[in-house]
């Protein structure tokens, strides 16, 4: 009895959290596209030079700019809703899990397959860490969220902003939405400027620039958090690194034990960038942390 009591009490605790975050989720999506739509308005309804193309019909600047802040939006949407990289669990639980791409070529094939089984050897060779509350054998680079409940392939962080963690499958879109918002951003910032009228005196000129001037201020502030991390995850994908193993190094079972000035997943800045933007498939972490170790014994 105490026993049903306890899971019971379990489950509605594990609904709730489930539904709060869903509430959450809503929320901050419908927030981030308030504020979106609000900024807009002020720079097509305020006389700023965005509403003087609108007027002159100048079809080359709003195309641009409806482009801009489509492109922006869904590429939030993307990494918002879409699967970070989560590791099955369950029926769908595996020793080892790669998905490799499948090439036309039978070369890149067989190319492949050895790469898989290589990694699968490796496998055997490091000890992997086992996750208390999804019970799975967790994947090198991944990590427990403790917001979405489940771990994360090459897990970066959880982005209260996403509601929704950047892991390995849609971090790259992450750093596309937020190459496109910087610009976004530093475009309406220079609209926004275009909109402040001169004023005979202090009150007269807040009185006029009141609205645009909010506008303005949320803008700069957007570009300053924007710009900072565009800037962060741009180092992190030219040296193959995650925030989470950038700041908790010391405390990560695969790296504690590497030298601070070692990164056994850097294979150069070309191929980290095009690994990290053009590639869809999990990688096989451990076959480069194997071959790191292997290194290291000869």
């Amino acid at each position: 009895m105490i026993v049903t009591t306890m899971n019971s009490s379990q489950l509605i605790t594990k609904y709730l959290k489930l539904e709060m975050s869903v509430i959450s989720g809503i929320f901050i999506r419908v927030f981030h596209l308030a504020l979106t739509v609000s900024i807009i308005c002020v720079l097509i309804f305020m006389d700023t030079e965005l509403k003087d193309a609108i007027n002159d019909r100048n079809i080359f600047l709003i195309s641009a700019f409806t482009a801009l802040v489509t492109v922006s939006g869904s590429l939030y949407f993307a990494a918002s809703l879409m699967d970070p990289g989560y590791v099955p669990k369950g029926k769908e639980r595996r020793k080892a899990t790669f998905t490799v791409s499948l090439s036309s070529s039978s070369d890149d094939s067989e190319e492949d397959c050895n790469i898989e089984s290589e990694a699968a050897m490796m496998l055997g060779k490091l000890r992997r860490r086992k996750c208390d509350s999804c019970c799975v054998e967790q994947p090198v680079r991944s990590k427990h969220c403790s917001e979405c409940g489940r771990c994360v392939r090459k897990f970066d962080h959880h982005c209260p902003w996403l509601e929704n963690c950047v892991g390995e499958r849609n971090h790259k879109y992450f750093w596309l939405f937020l190459l496109c918002e910087m610009l976004l951003v530093l475009w309406a910032i220079k609209l926004t400027w275009s909109g402040f009228k001169t004023g005979t005196t202090p009150d007269n000129w807040l009185k006029m620039n009141a609205i645009i001037l909010i506008a303005f201020l949320v803008l700069l502030f957007s570009g300053f958090v924007v710009g900072s991390l565009f800037c962060c995850h741009t180092f992190m994908m030219f040296t193959n690194q995650t925030t989470w193993e950038f700041m908790a190094r010391h405390r990560i079972t695969y790296l504690k034990n590497i030298g601070e000035d070692v990164n056994p997943f850097d294979e150069g800045y070309v191929r980290n960038c095009l690994k990290f933007l053009c590639s869809c498939a999990y990688k096989p972490w451990e076959l480069a942390l194997g071959r790191h170790y292997e290194l290291q014994k000869v």
